[in-house]
């Protein structure tokens, strides 16, 4: 009786019969940040909203804004992006590359950072409904510039909803080869279209 019960339940839930565009969503989430800066390093937690959106056949813009703040220190991290991205055609081995450009805004307790970031990526379609991402990419902020590299999958339960979780470090430096690294693990759901 319970397998019925299961199988009824799994048979019910809408399934997406067909890719979705991976630049046309809205996306609302919870992150976990660990910020370390010389060595001492301070968790804590925030949250996101973000989206991308096509401008033409391969090209899309994107915006992203983030708020988290760190648990011992009290430090409220501020992110803005917004960008300006291509990418190609979609090959028959289900792989997508893309490159963008973006403005980015750090602001932490009130001492402000903003610039620019180039980037690069993959996007690989396993199933239908299960993409891998992964993006490498360069940030050059007023007074520090560093690598910063992104890990991510989605994974489309219906054809306008959407999971995924993303893993994001940037890793930052100054003139004087002081270190900061903010680590980012966002989990959230997407409205797609």
């Amino acid at each position: 009786m319970n397998k019925l019960l299961l199988g009824s339940l799994l048979a019910s839930l809408p399934m997406a019969s067909m890719a979705s565009d991976p630049f046309q969503h809205v996306d609302a989430y919870l992150v976990s940040t660990n910020l370390e800066i010389g060595g001492v390093d301070d968790d804590g937690d925030g949250f996101g909203i973000s989206g991308s959106f096509r401008v033409g056949e391969q090209a899309f813009i994107d915006a992203e804004y983030q708020s988290a703040e760190t648990d011992d220190f009290e430090i409220e991290i501020d992110q803005l992006r917004l960008g300006l991205g291509f990418h190609s055609m979609e090959s028959t081995a289900g792989l997508t590359f893309y490159g963008q450009g973006e403005y980015l805004q750090f602001d932490g307790n009130g001492d402000d950072e903003d610039g620019f970031g180039l980037h690069g990526g993959i996007l690989i379609a396993a199933t239908e409904q299960l993409r891998f991402k992964g993006e490498l990419g360069y940030l050059t902020l007023d007074d520090v510039d560093g690598l910063e590299y992104t890990l991510g999958a989605s994974f489309d339960i219906t054809p306008n909803i959407g999971l995924f979780a993303d893993y994001r470090l940037t890793g930052l430096e100054d003139d004087n080869n002081n270190e900061l690294d903010l680590t980012d693990v966002k989990l959230g759901v997407s409205m797609l279209f």
